[in-house]
């Protein structure tokens, strides 16, 4: 702020938090697996015969597992080994880098929504990471901070909204925050 008023109390650390905030939201989006290295959300209903288009291995669904065939030449790692063979695999829960799959430093994150298998591939050489330089944001403004209060549903609620790949999906929504702006 670019005045010579005296700060509300607290103003400082709100904006430390701020910048804190925003320092780590770049670091992770600009990370080697964050979100500009994700390069393809695979959708195994729309490749039937199990191959992936850039994505070695064919890939099929079974039952409440995805199953994966890979040869040597396919140069992908299980568990951090070089893989051949049949492996049954299920959603990766943990973070992108400790992905059961790998295709060198290319991740191949397993995933389940509302019963549809899914491959991402995370690579840290892509376009989009390479090319990341900043992400924009206005400065904090003590202006634009006001006391609230969190009213959590009492039944859970979902809205249907549209992702990166055109295909709705439910959401799910815990509640709503409630505050006073201007009366």
């Amino acid at each position: 702020m670019s005045t010579d008023a005296p700060q509300p109390h607290g103003f400082e650390q709100a904006a430390q938090d701020w910048k804190h905030w925003h320092e780590e939201r770049t670091a992770t989006v600009a990370g080697p697996y964050g979100p500009l290295s994700l390069t393809g959300t695979h959708w195994l209903s729309d490749h039937p015969e199990g191959r992936i288009p850039g994505v070695p291995g064919q890939w099929r669904q079974d039952g409440d597992e995805l199953v994966l065939t890979a040869s040597a030449a396919d140069g992908l790692t299980v568990d951090g080994e070089p893989f051949t063979g049949q492996v049954r695999l299920t959603a990766d829960r943990g973070p992108i880098d400790g992905s059961r799959v790998a295709h060198g430093e290319r991740r191949l994150v397993v995933l389940s929504r509302e019963g549809l298998w899914a491959v991402r591939d995370f690579d840290p050489d892509s376009p989009a990471r390479r090319a990341f330089r900043a992400i924009d944001a206005t400065p904090y403004d003590a202006r634009w901070a006001f006391p609230g209060t969190f009213r959590p549903y009492d039944s859970a609620r979902t809205v249907r909204v549209e992702n990166a790949d055109g295909v709705e999906r439910g959401l799910g929504l815990a509640g709503e925050i409630a505050f006073e702006a201007d009366g």
